[in-house]
């Protein structure tokens, strides 16, 4: 169990020891200790919080062991869907919000040992639109270039072109050059039309 508060932490270890097929191997504070502990005792299942400060869920679920990752279960209160497809894109197997009731958590965490995915939330099903910004993505890099690609879901991200520019280590002028061609690639009228294609096809 990976969760910054204490008295979640606790809690859960608690309910989880209820059940006679849990076994819960370690409790972690942060995602450097849950990451470690995942390294060290190699579960079944980690049930991971989202929202942390410092390295968050998204952190943890990077830098798992990709030949030996356990079955993810998000746990958290965010839903943010953008966070939440972030999540399952990484690996995460599971998602439960915390004011779900304890019963969908075990239900969860049991599907998600067995093989299976559970993440469908507030009558969403995650794995549709998962599938869904994959078909789109794999048409705009037949398109675009990587680097082009790249700065298409910067601009997704909501990053201005001064921020796209510092994450890429590039300047503000070749970041809007990079943009021009994607506009004119996608056949699009200028970053408004971007945002609104990307918030109905894929976000």
């Amino acid at each position: 169990l990976i969760d910054d508060h204490p008295m979640v932490l606790k809690g859960l270890e608690q309910l989880l020891q209820l059940n006679a097929d849990f076994d819960v191997v370690a409790t972690c504070g942060t995602a450097v200790e849950g990451v470690q502990a995942v390294e060290a005792l190699r579960p079944d299942v980690l049930l991971l919080d989202l929202k942390m400060p410092g390295e968050d869920g998204l952190s943890v679920l990077r830098r798992l062991d990709p030949d030996q990752p356990p079955a993810v279960v998000v746990l958290t209160a965010s839903q943010d869907e953008d966070d939440l497809i972030a999540a399952a894109r990484l690996g995460a197997r599971g998602i439960v919000l915390k004011a779900m009731a304890p019963r969908v958590l075990e239900d969860c965490i049991r599907a998600v040992h067995a093989g299976g995915l559970s993440l469908s939330v507030g009558g969403v099903d995650l794995s549709d639109r998962l599938a869904q910004r994959k078909r789109v993505e794999n048409e705009l890099q037949h398109i675009l270039t990587p680097r082009e690609f790249e700065i298409v879901r910067l601009v997704a991200a909501r990053l201005d072109n001064q921020e796209i520019a510092a994450r890429l280590s590039i300047s503000v002028g070749t970041a809007k050059i990079h943009l021009h061609h994607v506009f004119e690639k996608m056949q699009l009228r200028g970053r408004h039309d971007l945002q609104i294609y990307l918030r109905e096809k894929m976000y």
